[in-house]
């Protein structure tokens, strides 16, 4: 679905396996089928059901018209589990929340060292298959950021899955929104070449969802 042809064109923020704010706030998105949804990335860790999410977005995929792009947290359990060659920073998976990832998947004595035998093929898959960015007409999508005055298509992956303040406390200089997760904000950051939608759902806080063509807030609280 086309950026044209969608009516409402909604991004949401990192779930970091918050399963239950997951679940509330598509309720109060209400989605329909002539919506366009992109997940900014970051589906896993910190939160405790990560699992669950994961299957909640592929049963979703499946419903509804839906972009998911990869966030950091993805890219370290790939490079973390030797899935990757183009991942970086599995060393710190473990250290970055990826305990509780695979409590979700094998019970409080799983580590992540069971994580390669304990998730699904299919949950593999959906992660293999995330993108880096999205684009549109209007709005650019990836997790961290870019890189202010380099033309979209010259954006490196690694910038766009970790980049921070050397993005988002400099004007792009480009002609579309950037929206982006990565960084929690305390409130959905809305400005005229970017748009940041963290609010800490992965410290426990709020997740947060955006309609870009309006503005409009979807939010819940854990």
């Amino acid at each position: 679905m086309s950026e044209q042809n969608c009516k409402r064109l909604i991004a949401i923020g990192d779930i970091h396996g918050q399963y239950d704010m997951l679940v509330d706030l598509m309720n109060k998105i209400q989605p329909e089928d002539d919506d366009l949804f992109v997940f900014i990335g970051d589906y896993i860790d910190r939160g405790y059901n990560s699992a669950e999410v994961i299957d909640y977005l592929i049963d979703f995929k499946k419903e509804y018209n839906a972009i998911f792009i990869k966030g950091n947290h993805e890219d370290m359990l790939m490079d973390f589990l030797g899935l990757d060659k183009k991942a970086l920073f599995g060393s710190s998976y473990p250290s970055n929340g990826g305990e509780y990832t695979a409590m979700s998947y094998g019970g409080p004595s799983a580590t992540v060292n069971d994580l390669s035998h304990l998730m699904p093929e299919e949950h593999f898959e959906f992660i293999k298959n995330t993108q880096i960015s999205y684009e549109t007409n209007n709005y650019f999508f990836c997790h961290g950021g870019i890189i202010p005055g380099i033309p979209f298509k010259e954006q490196k992956r690694d910038t766009m899955l970790w980049i921070r303040y050397q993005f988002f406390e400099y004007p792009t200089g480009l002609d579309k929104v950037v929206v982006f997760g990565h960084t929690p904000q305390q409130k959905v950051r809305i400005e005229s070449d970017k748009i940041g939608i963290d609010t800490g759902a992965g410290y426990f806080k709020k997740l947060s969802a955006i309609d870009v063509f309006t503005n409009k807030i979807y939010q819940v609280r854990y």
